[in-house]
């Protein structure tokens, strides 16, 4: 029987279709069960990234000598398994950059890993053992002096008692005695838990390689130091005593020189604990007993990295939630600012001048602050402080330490008065510079110059040799992802070329700088002037002086105004100053680009991670400090700033190539496999 090739061909057809619904129905069937959340799995492979050192720490392992040492302390199960991967790649990393380093991870929960931990312990305390010797026998003595004081305290109380009840009457001096008869019976009953207090820190608690001899050294010295004037007072009280019977006398002075006796012996055992040296070994069983640490170990020094740094796996984004930060780049950044600090005398202390009456190391609710910064200083090991010039007097710092000073200029001012508080700002600064002291400036723009007046912070800037036309700003019409022209009042900056240091760190790494004002050495002027960053002239570009102090560029527009040549806009100053080493001086024109709301904006980078939108701003504050500070050789891009592998060098004609191949050759390459198939099968 032949069958109809029409029917044929039909129910060919037709069972084409029939499987085809059959497969749309079976995947939608198998999508909908494993997106069951207890059937989901997520994978992510940006946190197995292949990983290398960056160049600032590769140089930092070249200049390594004598025997080194890293050792992870860390709980595996009580740490996010990715987070153990990203440490021990670091770690990896570290070993092969420097063979002769001993670079290990320990796990002091595993039973197998107790012999390696014990070891190391051991190793920490013969480092020490004559200095840990001594700080024991002065904390022993001081303890000894303490328990003195607390059976001195009781009968002497009885003592004092039975005086004043002989004497009779009230007076003055009479009270005061009766008050210290007061406090020494207290100290007699309750002295005992300042011992205990003492003796619980003394006690070697399981995994810490040293008892907690700066808590005991800490409340034994204050405890000494105020009895011993309490009781030095308390003598001299005595003596002055007037209208003493001629009997009681004798015993009145037997009192007092008991009492400055007990007073001397007291200050001589405070004044013991505090010579003491800091134990090195001290500060490290204080961060083991947190359970976690990173100890660095050289020849001649030893430190521990707390966990609450090494670790900290979450970095806030908002007020809602939290997003995760890759740990390898903060891993690196911490262990090679510990290194580095370890290698040398002093490290540079930075100190946020400003005039305002509230912290700007604390969040602001606008983010108006510098917290970002400061927790990336802190991580590189360096001092952060602050001066409220408004609030106290120029803080002093030890002799030889390397101080930055960043002021932080006012970003408004209502009015064209200038307040007292930021007169104080500008006479504290004009002092620092006068003092040839290593300062960054950073210059917001100014309505003042548009009514005739001048800006005193382009008056500062004067005094340094620069023109900063604050009366200006620099802004750019742009597309918003809607298509509208809008004008965009920050510029970002990618190319920083090179001689000098700070411009090789940043070159590659983007760089926000809102409201930029423009910067040129003025004729004539000593120094030497290095321009860092210029932005080069654009058809899109002009200067605006009719710029509102509310941020408000709505009404603004370009017209047919033009940017006729390129503004710079971060000078790096060096000027002799009488009596001092020449002096360092970082202009930048633009106010806000190191607060937190431009410098720590994020941008996903896969998975859980998130990466610095403009890393460029922080990578400007490590490199300027460590230029301010007079040490060079610290210049170079470091781990943070290069989280993100990010593209180079890319002009206006290679986005114009890589645009016309996103809309038309790859979508065109489609069509024509898919015309191709299509006559392939009708043939």
């Amino acid at each position: 029987m032949t069958m109809n090739p029409s029917l044929n061909k039909a129910q060919h057809w037709l069972s084409s279709i029939i499987f085809a619904i059959a497969m749309g129905v079976g995947l939608v069937a198998l999508n909908d069960i494993f997106m069951q959340p207890d059937l989901r799995v997520r994978i992510d492979a940006t946190k197995s990234r292949s990983y290398s050192l960056s160049p600032r720490t590769q140089q930092l392992l070249e200049t390594l000598e004598g025997p080194w040492g890293i050792t992870v302390v860390m709980v595996d199960s009580d740490t996010d398994p990715a987070v153990v991967r990203q440490i021990d790649e670091v770690l990896d990393r570290y070993a092969e950059a420097a063979p002769d380093m001993n670079v290990r991870r320990i796990d002091p929960s595993q039973p197998g890993a107790l012999t390696e931990y014990d070891q190391l312990l051991l190793q920490l305390r013969e480092r020490e053992s004559e200095s840990i010797v001594t700080f024991e026998d002065s904390v022993a003595a001081a303890h000894e002096a303490f328990s003195n004081l607390v059976a001195f305290a009781g009968p002497t109380a009885d003592w004092i008692d039975r005086l004043l009840a002989r004497q009779g009457g009230e007076d003055a001096s009479g009270r005061e005695v009766e008050a210290i008869a007061s406090a020494l019976r207290l100290l007699g009953r309750q002295g005992h838990l300042v011992l205990e207090a003492v003796e619980e820190s003394m006690t070697l608690d399981d995994g810490a390689p040293l008892p907690d001899l700066e808590t005991a050294r800490s409340i034994l010295e204050q405890g000494l130091t105020r009895w011993s004037m309490e009781l030095q007072a308390a003598s001299r009280r005595l003596d002055r005593m007037d209208n003493l019977p001629t009997e009681q006398s004798p015993e009145f002075a037997r009192l007092s020189s008991a009492l400055a006796s007990e007073a001397s012996a007291l200050a001589v055992a405070a004044d013991r604990l505090a010579r003491l040296q800091p134990l090195e070994l001290a500060r490290i069983a204080g961060r083991l007993r947190e359970g976690e640490a990173a100890i660095i170990v050289g020849p001649d020094r030893a430190m521990a990295i707390p966990a609450s740094q090494l670790f900290a796996t979450n970095l806030r984004q908002d007020e809602v939630g939290s997003v995760r930060m890759d740990q390898r780049f903060r891993g690196e950044q911490l262990l090679s600012s510990a290194i580095r600090s370890m290698q040398q005398e002093t490290m540079p202390t930075v100190v946020f001048v400003h005039a305002d009456e509230v912290s700007r190391l604390d969040a602001h609710p606008q983010q108006a602050d510098v917290t970002g910064i400061t927790t990336l200083l802190e991580a590189a090991r360096i001092d952060v402080s602050q001066w409220p010039v408004a609030l106290a007097p120029q803080p002093a710092f030890p002799a030889g330490t390397p101080v930055v000073w960043v002021v932080l200029a006012p970003s408004e001012r209502i009015g064209f008065e200038i307040g007292s508080a930021e007169k104080r700002l500008l006479e504290a600064t004009s002092h620092l510079l006068d003092q040839g002291a290593s300062v960054l400036l950073s210059l917001y723009p100014s309505f003042l110059p548009r009514y005739g007046q001048p800006d005193p912070w382009a008056a500062l800037a004067a005094e340094l040799g620069l023109e900063a036309d604050t009366g200006a700003v620099l802004l750019q019409e742009a597309v918003d992802v809607d298509g509208d022209v809008v004008v965009q009042m920050f510029q970002q900056m990618t190319e920083f070329p090179p001689p000098h240091p700070v411009a090789g760190a940043l070159n590659g790494q983007s760089l926000a700088l809102p409201l930029p004002v423009p910067l040129q050495p003025i004729d004539g002027a000593p120094g030497n002037f290095q321009v860092l960053a210029s932005i080069a002239p654009d058809d899109n570009r002009w200067l605006e002086t009719q710029w509102t102090p509310t941020l408000d560029l709505g009404p603004v527009r370009r017209g047919d105004r033009q940017l006729p040549g390129p503004v710079n806009v971060i000078y790096a100053v060096e000027r002799d100053i009488e009596s001092h080493s020449p002096q360092r001086v970082m202009v930048v024109g633009s106010g806000p680009w190191m607060l937190s709301n431009v410098a720590d904006v994020a941008v996903s980078a896969g998975g859980d991670r998130i990466s610095l939108l403009h890393p460029g701003n922080h990578e400007l504050m490590m490199s300027s400090v460590a230029w301010l500070a007079g040490e060079d050789q610290l210049v170079a891009q470091g781990p943070l700033s290069q989280e993100v592998a990010r593209l180079r060098g890319i002009g206006n004609t290679e986005l114009q190539v890589v645009g016309w191949l996103l809309m038309l050759v790859l979508p065109g390459i489609v069509l024509l496999l898919g015309v191709g198939v299509w006559m392939a099968r009708r043939t």
